[in-house]
């Protein structure tokens, strides 16, 4: 049981790591999205 609940421990990490890097590039393009749309709104290319 034990060596269960550490390949469990295991996977946990695994998961949180993939949540943790997935988050951050979702959080990185919407930075990106938001820095191209201002410098565009400021340019006056957009509406």
């Amino acid at each position: 049981m034990t060596r269960q609940h550490g390949v469990l421990r295991v996977w946990g990490k695994r998961v949180a790591w993939l949540i943790a890097i997935w988050a951050a590039s979702v959080a990185a393009l919407g930075i990106v999205a938001s820095v191209l749309h201002i410098a565009m709104h400021a340019a006056g290319l957009s509406h």
